[in-house]
């Protein structure tokens, strides 16, 4: 793995991190408002943030980025599957007959969604890869449900989820399309004020906003907007211009293991056996999807000259 691909995906990484501590957070929001109001507020705060960080990084080329016929075309698309992501995951989850954990695992699903979507735009994804996605999603399914689990009839929420994944992997596949032809800043601000305005006007006319709930979700918000959006949302953009889009979205699938790993340090959530399984498992996938493949073929012809050992 040469240096370059090496930091980008260390980047990835660390963008399913900050995804993941943002669980807790989402939980926290979620009590004081509707989906589309605490969505409005988080990547508000989120859109200053990044012009902020914007101003600071260009100075006084801040405007050259805005011109791109590209930014208008990659910011309308990504910000729109941001919104339908964001809007469907917590619509679904607000459904009392879908539960975090299988939400989890729904929404992990776009580990298989990207791929295959990837298939239909020319992105070939060699056998080593699929065996990735194949730990990797094992592993959600391990880390999302539990045992006792009884109930597998799929519900309305459920398929509200579904549908939200297919619009994460779609927001993975614009970025890789139009990562290499603009300013990754630009785009993060770009897509994130879509989602924004977005959020908004639906929020407007479907759910109360009240100031009373706003000022209760304020510091979830303010981790989000500054963490999971300005912050993460910019490593995503840096982070796939030297990933593979299924190399990326198996990183990405990480976040539900840091999400477990945030609740038992914050919330003092004890973790199953069954949980670090899929945990494991998760890992793993991560690791597979990653190495040379001369490095494992390496390891078979060694194995094959050997012989079976004794």
């Amino acid at each position: 793995m040469n240096r370059d691909k090496l930091h980008s995906n260390l980047m990835l990484l660390l963008t399913s991190t900050i995804w993941g501590f943002g669980f807790v957070a989402q939980e926290m929001g979620s009590a004081h408002l509707g989906p589309n109001s605490f969505n409005a507020a988080r990547y508000s705060i989120g859109a200053v943030c990044l012009l902020v960080i914007l101003t600071a990084w260009h100075r006084g080329r801040v405007m050259e980025g805005f011109r791109s016929c590209d930014w208008v075309k990659a910011s309308l698309s990504a910000g729109l599957f941001l919104f339908l992501g964001s809007l469907l995951q917590q619509a679904g989850i607000s459904d009392e007959e879908t539960g975090a954990g299988k939400a989890g695992f729904i929404t992990g699903l776009y580990v298989v969604i990207v791929p295959a979507m990837g298939l239909f735009v020319g992105h070939r994804t060699n056998f080593q890869t699929w065996a990735g996605v194949v730990l990797a999603t094992v592993g959600l399914w391990l880390l999302s449900f539990n045992q006792s689990d009884a109930e597998w009839a799929i519900g309305q929420g459920d398929l509200l989820v579904f549908f939200g994944a297919f619009c994460w992997a779609g927001h993975v596949l614009v970025i890789d399309r139009f990562t290499n032809r603009v300013s990754s800043l630009h785009l993060a601000l770009g897509q994130v004020m879509v989602c924004a305005t977005a959020s908004w006007v639906v929020g407007g006319f479907a759910e109360p906003m009240e100031q009373a709930g706003f000022r209760a979700a304020l510091l979830p918000a303010l981790y989000l907007g500054l963490m999971s959006i300005a912050i993460a949302f910019t490593l995503q953009i840096i982070g796939q211009r030297k990933a593979h889009p299924t190399h990326a979205s198996i990183i990405f699938a990480m976040e539900a293991v840091v999400g477990v790993f945030a609740g038992w340090l914050i919330l003092s959530e004890k973790l199953s056996e069954r949980e670090l399984a899929g945990c494991l498992l998760m890992f793993c996938g991560m690791v597979l999807s990653q190495l040379p493949v001369r490095f494992i073929r390496l390891g078979l012809t060694s194995r094959a000259n050997n012989g079976p050992s004794a």
